[in-house]
C-alpha cells in the first residue's frame, strides 16, 4: 500500500505571542508617527517665528496668523517673535 504524506497545518499549535506582539507594533508605531508630527510642526513654528513681516507677506501670512499659530506650541518659548532680516 502506497502512503500520501499531506501538508499539515500547525497554526494550531502556534503561540498567541504574534497578534500581542503585531499589536504593541501598531501602538508603536502610532505612538512614532504622532512624536514625528509633533516634532515637525515644532520645527515648522520656530521657523515661521524667524520670519519678517515681509517674509509672512510672501508667504501669504499675517502677522497675527502666524503668532496665533506660534502660539500653539506650548513648549516653544519665543521672546521675540519676528527678528528683522540680516
Amino acid at each position: 500500500m502506497v502512503t500520501i504524506d499531506t501538508i499539515t497545518s500547525f497554526s494550531h499549535n502556534d503561540p498567541v505571542r504574534p497578534a500581542r506582539l503585531a499589536w504593541l507594533m501598531a501602538i508603536a508605531r502610532a505612538v512614532g508617527a504622532a512624536l514625528t508630527l509633533r516634532r515637525r510642526q515644532r520645527r515648522t513654528r520656530i521657523h515661521l517665528s524667524r520670519l519678517s513681516e515681509e517674509q509672512l507677506r510672501d508667504v501669504g501670512l499675517s502677522p497675527d496668523m502666524a503668532e496665533r499659530e506660534i502660539r500653539k506650541s506650548r513648549l516653544l518659548l519665543v521672546e521675540r517673535l519676528y527678528q528683522p532680516p540680516v
